[in-house]
């Protein structure tokens, strides 16, 4: 086993969630969360993580995806991938989360799925699924 946990996070564009979401819900909080959530990881030992904002109506999109899954982190599949609250969270997304979820058993199937809930906490679904993974003190 390697050293290195790589972890892939797909969530919505803060930006296509802003036109199509804003009126509910509040955008610029929910960036902030994520965005110290992904900070966060960048602390943790052992873990090395990308991330890919998805824009549900972008020509190409699930190609784009399905090269990013396949490229890996070094070559090597990713040991996890995240799909964000955004994503599976709301009704209108369930469709773009089923094909989300079909491309990465397809295209990685050796991934962890995980789950983020709506406070944007990438660490702890990394946790859940790698315990060895843990916050520096």
């Amino acid at each position: 086993m390697s050293d290195t946990t790589s972890i892939l996070t797909i969530g919505l564009d803060f930006d296509w969630t802003e036109a199509n979401r804003g009126d509910k819900f509040d955008v610029s909080k929910i960036r902030a969360a994520v965005s110290r959530g992904l900070e966060e990881l960048k602390s943790v030992p052992g873990v090395e993580s990308d991330v890919y904002f998805v824009v549900p109506d972008k020509q190409g999109l699930f190609d784009e995806i399905a090269a990013k899954l396949r490229d890996g982190h070094g070559g090597k599949p990713w040991s996890g991938v995240i799909v964000g609250w955004g994503v599976r969270g709301v009704d209108e997304t369930t469709p773009l989360f089923e094909a989300l979820m079909n491309l990465i058993k397809d295209t990685s199937p050796s991934s962890k799925f995980l789950f983020t809930g709506p406070g944007g906490v990438q660490f702890e679904a990394i946790e859940r699924n790698f315990p060895h993974l843990k916050r520096p003190a």
